[in-house]
C-alpha cells in the first residue's frame, strides 16, 4: 500500500490494519483462539486510532461511531473469547501447581468455551468484508496532511482525559469495573505515547513513568484474570444441585485470597503512580 506521502502515524495504522485484516481472513477459514485474541488486540489499536482521528476532525461528531461502530459486535465476541481463554489458562496453571484435578469444573468450562468460540466465529462470519475497505479508505482520507501540532493536541487531550478518570479514593477498595477501566486506560495511554514517538513528538512521560505504567498494567492483568476465574468458578458451581466439594471450596478461598492481595498491590501502585508521581 502506498503510504509514503502521508503522516507517519498512518504508516503505523497501515501496519496494524494489515495484520488485523489478515487475522480476520484467516479466522473466516478456521477459528483459532490464538488468532482471535491477536485480532482483539489489533482492534484495540484501530479503535484508539479512530478515536484520535475523531479528536482532530472534531467537527465530524459521529466519525468514531461511523468508522468503528460496525466492528463492535465482533469486538465484543472476541473479548469474550479472550476472557474464557484466560480462565482456562488460570485453571491449567492451578492444576499444574497444586496437582489437583478439577474434572467436573473443567468439563463445564470447556463446554462454555465451545459455545463462546462458536459465537465468536459466527460474529466473524457475520462481519461484512466491506467494512474493512471502508475503514481503511476513511482513515486514509482523514489522515491526509495531519500536522504534528494536531497530533500533539489530540493525544494530549486523550491522555489528560484518561488520567482524569484515574482519580480514586485509596481508602476505598477498587471494584472490578474500576480495575478494568484503569487497565484499558493504561493501554490507551501507552498506545498514544507510541503514536507520539512515531510522529516525531516527544513522549508525554519519562521512561521511568512508562515502566511504572507497564508494571501496573501487568499487575491489573493478573488481577482481572484471577477475577474472571473466581467469577466463572463461582457461577459454574452455583448452577449445580450438589454442594461444592472440599477441593472446590479450597480453590474458591485461594482465589478470594489472591484477589485481596492483588487488590492491595493495585491500590498501592495506583496511589504511587497517579498521586505521588502524576498528582
Amino acid at each position: 500500500m502506498q503510504v509514503q506521502q502521508i503522516s507517519p502515524i498512518f504508516q503505523l495504522f497501515d501496519q496494524q490494519y494489515t495484520l488485523a485484516k489478515r487475522l480476520f481472513v484467516n479466522l473466516t477459514k478456521v477459528f483459532k483462539s490464538k488468532k482471535a485474541i491477536e485480532l482483539e488486540e489489533k482492534l484495540i489499536f484501530l479503535e484508539i486510532y479512530i478515536d484520535l482521528l475523531s479528536r482532530v476532525h472534531f467537527s465530524e461528531e459521529k466519525l468514531k461511531f461511523i468508522l468503528f461502530g460496525p466492528y463492535k459486535p465482533l469486538f465484543k465476541s472476541l473479548k469474550k473469547a479472550l476472557h474464557i481463554k484466560l480462565v482456562i489458562l488460570a485453571l491449567d496453571e492451578e492444576t499444574t501447581k497444586s496437582g489437583v484435578q478439577f474434572g467436573s469444573y473443567r468439563k463445564s468450562l470447556l463446554k462454555d468455551k465451545e459455545a463462546i468460540f462458536s459465537e465468536a466465529y459466527d460474529a466473524i462470519m457475520a462481519t461484512p468484508t466491506k467494512i474493512w475497505e471502508e475503514l481503511y479508505r476513511e482513515s486514509f482520507e482523514h489522515s491526509r496532511q495531519l500536522k504534528p501540532l494536531q497530533i500533539n493536541t489530540a493525544t494530549t487531550q486523550l491522555i489528560n482525559e484518561e488520567l482524569g478518570y484515574f482519580k480514586f479514593d485509596s481508602e476505598k477498595q477498587l471494584e472490578a469495573k474500576e480495575i478494568k477501566d484503569i487497565y484499558e486506560g493504561l493501554q490507551l495511554i501507552i498506545t498514544l505515547e507510541n503514536v507520539r514517538i512515531v510522529s516525531g513528538l516527544n513522549a508525554t512521560f519519562t521512561e521511568l513513568i512508562h515502566d511504572h505504567m507497564n508494571d501496573l498494567s501487568q499487575l491489573l492483568y493478573k488481577w482481572y484474570q484471577n477475577h474472571l476465574f473466581l467469577q466463572h468458578l463461582t457461577f459454574s458451581l452455583s448452577n449445580t444441585e450438589e454442594l461444592p466439594s472440599k477441593k472446590h471450596q479450597v480453590l474458591i478461598q485461594k482465589l478470594k485470597s489472591n484477589k485481596k492481595k492483588l487488590t492491595a498491590k493495585a491500590v498501592s501502585q495506583c496511589q504511587h503512580l497517579f498521586s505521588d508521581i502524576l498528582g
